[in-house]
């Protein structure tokens, strides 16, 4: 595999977008990224939603309970900060030879991170910090995957593993779709 990170991420988009065309939705790139990869789009309703796709090349932690760990940088200000248009993260790990994801839409993952900085810190070190006194932007969020289970920022993420939320349902029937017994 190639080791140009922007070749890895480029794929990680992709991939993602080419999912989201196989459920139906319509996948439009802005030219110039201010944040959002991809927006996508019910043409039926005009529903539409934002996207932001990260990919990580995950570590393997132990091939016989097949752990994987894989690290996602994110946006401090992005993910706490409300739109009128709502956000996925759609996160990629690559766990050898396949693709792992989450589909997780901001206000849960902001939800998860705000009880991460709630709960009290067991161990040495220093507390977390939230995330309005923070002087860097970029914001670490650590997953670890076995098997069929995830978590995250001290929370059980297993519901988001390889899943696709209600809101990003497949869209049948709409413009540009045909029949399965069209030729």
């Amino acid at each position: 595999m190639a080791e140009k990170t922007t070749h890895f991420g480029r794929a990680g988009e992709y991939h993602a977008m080419s999912e989201l065309l196989l459920r139906g939705w319509n996948v439009a790139v802005p030219v110039v990224d201010v944040g959002d990869d991809a927006f996508v789009i019910d043409d039926r309703s005009k529903t539409v939603y934002r996207v932001q796709v990260k990919s990580a090349q995950a570590t393997c932690l132990s091939k016989d309970d097949e752990r994987w760990k894989a690290d996602f940088s994110l946006n401090r200000d992005q993910l706490r900060t409300l739109q009128e248009v709502e956000l996925f993260y759609l996160l990629l790990a690559r766990c050898a030879e396949r693709w792992r994801f989450f589909v997780i839409p901001r206000p849960a993952l902001a939800n998860v991170r705000q009880a991460q900085i709630a709960t009290p810190r067991s161990g040495p070190g220093r507390p977390m910090l939230a995330d309005e006194d923070a002087t860097t932007k970029g914001l670490m969020f650590s997953v670890t995957i076995q098997k069929d289970s995830a978590s995250g920022w001290g929370a059980d993420l297993t519901g988001y593993l390889d899943a696709w939320p209600d809101e990003l349902t497949i869209v049948p029937d709409g413009p540009g779709s045909r029949r399965v017994d069209d030729p």
